[in-house]
Protein backbone atom coordinates (compact mmCIF):
# COMPACT_ATOMS: atom_id res chain seq x y z
CA UNK A 1 0.00 0.00 0.00
CA UNK A 2 1.38 3.37 -1.05
CA UNK A 3 0.96 6.47 1.10
CA UNK A 4 0.62 9.89 -0.52
CA UNK A 5 2.14 12.94 1.06
CA UNK A 6 -0.29 15.82 1.33
CA UNK A 7 1.62 19.07 0.77
CA UNK A 8 1.69 22.21 -1.31
CA UNK A 9 3.93 22.46 -4.30
CA UNK A 10 6.11 25.52 -4.68
CA UNK A 11 3.89 26.85 -7.46
CA UNK A 12 0.74 26.46 -5.33
CA UNK A 13 2.41 28.24 -2.43
CA UNK A 14 3.57 31.15 -4.63
CA UNK A 15 0.12 31.43 -6.20
CA UNK A 16 -1.54 31.52 -2.76
CA UNK A 17 0.89 34.18 -1.49
CA UNK A 18 0.37 36.28 -4.63
CA UNK A 19 -3.40 36.22 -4.17
CA UNK A 20 -3.01 37.12 -0.49
CA UNK A 21 -0.78 40.12 -1.33
CA UNK A 22 -3.23 41.35 -3.96
CA UNK A 23 -6.13 41.11 -1.51
CA UNK A 24 -4.12 42.91 1.19
CA UNK A 25 -3.20 45.62 -1.31
CA UNK A 26 -6.88 46.23 -2.01
CA UNK A 27 -8.09 45.93 1.60
CA UNK A 28 -5.46 47.99 3.47
CA UNK A 29 -6.25 51.40 1.91
CA UNK A 30 -9.94 50.86 2.68
CA UNK A 31 -9.04 49.83 6.22
CA UNK A 32 -6.92 52.99 6.70
CA UNK A 33 -9.77 55.13 5.40
CA UNK A 34 -12.19 53.43 7.80
CA UNK A 35 -9.81 54.01 10.75
CA UNK A 36 -9.49 57.71 9.90
CA UNK A 37 -13.29 58.06 9.70
CA UNK A 38 -13.62 56.35 13.09
CA UNK A 39 -11.06 58.77 14.58
CA UNK A 40 -13.06 61.72 13.29
CA UNK A 41 -16.29 60.23 14.64
CA UNK A 42 -14.68 59.58 18.05
CA UNK A 43 -13.38 63.18 18.20
CA UNK A 44 -16.81 64.57 17.35
CA UNK A 45 -18.52 62.37 19.97
CA UNK A 46 -15.94 63.37 22.61
CA UNK A 47 -16.62 67.05 21.94
CA UNK A 48 -20.41 66.52 22.06
CA UNK A 49 -20.14 64.73 25.39
CA UNK A 50 -17.93 67.51 26.77
CA UNK A 51 -20.46 70.15 25.70
CA UNK A 52 -23.36 68.15 27.12
CA UNK A 53 -21.54 67.54 30.43
CA UNK A 54 -20.72 71.25 30.66
CA UNK A 55 -24.29 72.33 30.03
CA UNK A 56 -25.75 69.77 32.43
CA UNK A 57 -23.28 70.77 35.18
CA UNK A 58 -24.12 74.46 34.70
CA UNK A 59 -27.83 73.70 35.10
CA UNK A 60 -27.58 71.20 37.96
CA UNK A 61 -25.00 73.09 40.02
CA UNK A 62 -26.30 76.58 39.17
CA UNK A 63 -22.84 77.75 38.02
CA UNK A 64 -21.07 79.08 34.94
CA UNK A 65 -19.09 76.45 33.06
CA UNK A 66 -16.42 77.39 30.53
CA UNK A 67 -15.05 75.21 27.74
CA UNK A 68 -11.77 76.48 26.32
CA UNK A 69 -8.83 75.23 24.26
CA UNK A 70 -5.64 74.22 26.08
CA UNK A 71 -2.18 73.13 25.06
CA UNK A 72 -0.61 71.73 28.20
CA UNK A 73 -1.61 72.35 31.73
CA UNK A 74 -4.70 74.29 32.67
CA UNK A 75 -4.25 77.58 30.82
CA UNK A 76 -6.81 78.56 28.19
CA UNK A 77 -5.25 79.29 24.79
CA UNK A 78 -6.55 79.92 21.27
CA UNK A 79 -5.79 76.59 19.52
CA UNK A 80 -8.63 74.07 19.81
CA UNK A 81 -6.64 71.43 17.89
CA UNK A 82 -4.25 70.73 20.77
CA UNK A 83 -6.99 69.96 23.29
CA UNK A 84 -9.70 71.48 25.45
CA UNK A 85 -11.10 71.45 28.94
CA UNK A 86 -14.38 72.17 30.67
CA UNK A 87 -14.33 73.72 34.12
CA UNK A 88 -16.61 75.37 36.64
CA UNK A 89 -15.78 79.05 36.28
CA UNK A 90 -16.73 80.57 39.64
CA UNK A 91 -15.78 84.15 38.76
CA UNK A 92 -16.85 83.90 35.09
CA UNK A 93 -13.57 85.25 33.68
CA UNK A 94 -13.15 82.34 31.19
CA UNK A 95 -9.73 81.50 32.69
CA UNK A 96 -8.95 78.62 35.01
CA UNK A 97 -8.19 79.96 38.50
CA UNK A 98 -7.34 78.31 41.83
CA UNK A 99 -10.95 78.12 43.03
CA UNK A 100 -12.24 76.61 39.73
CA UNK A 101 -12.88 72.87 39.25
CA UNK A 102 -11.98 70.86 36.14
CA UNK A 103 -14.87 68.77 34.79
CA UNK A 104 -13.13 67.29 31.78
CA UNK A 105 -9.79 67.67 30.05
CA UNK A 106 -8.67 66.32 26.68
CA UNK A 107 -5.22 66.69 25.15
CA UNK A 108 -5.00 65.69 21.48
CA UNK A 109 -2.05 63.66 20.28
CA UNK A 110 -3.31 63.39 16.70
CA UNK A 111 -1.45 65.99 14.65
CA UNK A 112 -3.67 65.47 11.61
CA UNK A 113 -6.88 66.39 13.42
CA UNK A 114 -7.73 70.09 13.56
CA UNK A 115 -10.59 71.69 15.44
CA UNK A 116 -11.82 75.26 15.01
CA UNK A 117 -14.54 77.21 16.77
CA UNK A 118 -16.33 79.73 14.59
CA UNK A 119 -18.58 81.62 16.95
CA UNK A 120 -20.28 84.86 17.75
CA UNK A 121 -18.87 86.57 20.83
CA UNK A 122 -15.79 85.23 22.61
CA UNK A 123 -14.20 83.06 19.95
CA UNK A 124 -11.57 81.36 22.06
CA UNK A 125 -13.96 79.86 24.61
CA UNK A 126 -17.54 78.86 25.17
CA UNK A 127 -19.43 79.52 28.37
CA UNK A 128 -22.65 77.97 29.69
CA UNK A 129 -24.86 79.88 32.09
CA UNK A 130 -26.83 78.28 34.93
CA UNK A 131 -29.99 78.52 32.80
CA UNK A 132 -28.51 76.06 30.28
CA UNK A 133 -27.97 78.59 27.51
CA UNK A 134 -24.66 79.85 26.23
CA UNK A 135 -23.36 83.23 27.34
CA UNK A 136 -24.67 85.02 24.21
CA UNK A 137 -22.81 82.70 21.85
CA UNK A 138 -23.72 80.52 18.92
CA UNK A 139 -21.53 79.07 16.23
CA UNK A 140 -19.95 75.91 14.98
CA UNK A 141 -17.07 73.61 15.69
CA UNK A 142 -15.37 72.33 12.55
CA UNK A 143 -13.26 69.18 12.78
CA UNK A 144 -10.97 68.21 9.92
CA UNK A 145 -8.67 65.27 9.45
CA UNK A 146 -5.66 66.24 7.38
CA UNK A 147 -6.72 68.09 4.25
CA UNK A 148 -9.35 65.53 3.31
CA UNK A 149 -12.66 67.36 3.04
CA UNK A 150 -14.66 64.13 2.91
CA UNK A 151 -13.63 63.42 6.50
CA UNK A 152 -14.52 66.87 7.83
CA UNK A 153 -17.43 67.27 10.22
CA UNK A 154 -19.10 70.15 12.04
CA UNK A 155 -21.19 70.68 15.13
CA UNK A 156 -23.60 73.59 15.17
CA UNK A 157 -24.42 75.13 18.52
CA UNK A 158 -27.35 77.45 19.14
CA UNK A 159 -27.52 80.01 21.92
CA UNK A 160 -30.18 77.83 23.57
CA UNK A 161 -27.68 74.98 23.79
CA UNK A 162 -28.94 72.74 21.02
CA UNK A 163 -26.22 70.77 19.23
CA UNK A 164 -26.76 69.71 15.63
CA UNK A 165 -24.47 67.55 13.49
CA UNK A 166 -23.39 68.49 9.97
CA UNK A 167 -24.75 66.48 7.05
CA UNK A 168 -23.95 65.83 3.43
CA UNK A 169 -27.14 67.20 1.95
CA UNK A 170 -26.12 67.38 -1.71
CA UNK A 171 -24.60 63.88 -2.02
CA UNK A 172 -21.03 64.95 -2.88
CA UNK A 173 -19.60 63.03 0.13
CA UNK A 174 -18.58 66.30 1.84
CA UNK A 175 -20.49 67.70 4.81
CA UNK A 176 -21.79 71.26 4.65
CA UNK A 177 -21.22 74.10 7.10
CA UNK A 178 -24.01 76.22 8.59
CA UNK A 179 -24.18 78.38 5.44
CA UNK A 180 -24.67 75.35 3.18
CA UNK A 181 -21.14 75.50 1.77
CA UNK A 182 -18.45 72.87 2.09
CA UNK A 183 -16.50 72.56 5.32
CA UNK A 184 -13.04 73.74 4.29
CA UNK A 185 -10.03 72.30 6.00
Amino acid sequence: MKSKNAAFTLIELLLTLSIAWILLGVALPSFDDMLERKKVSANVQRLVKTLQLSRLTAINDNVKVTVCPIENGLECTRNWSTGYMAFIDHNGDRQFNNDDSVLYQFLSEDEEATLKLRAFGHRNSLQWLATGITNHQNGSFELCYGSEEDKSRALFLTKAGRIRFSKDTNGDNIHENSNGGRIRC
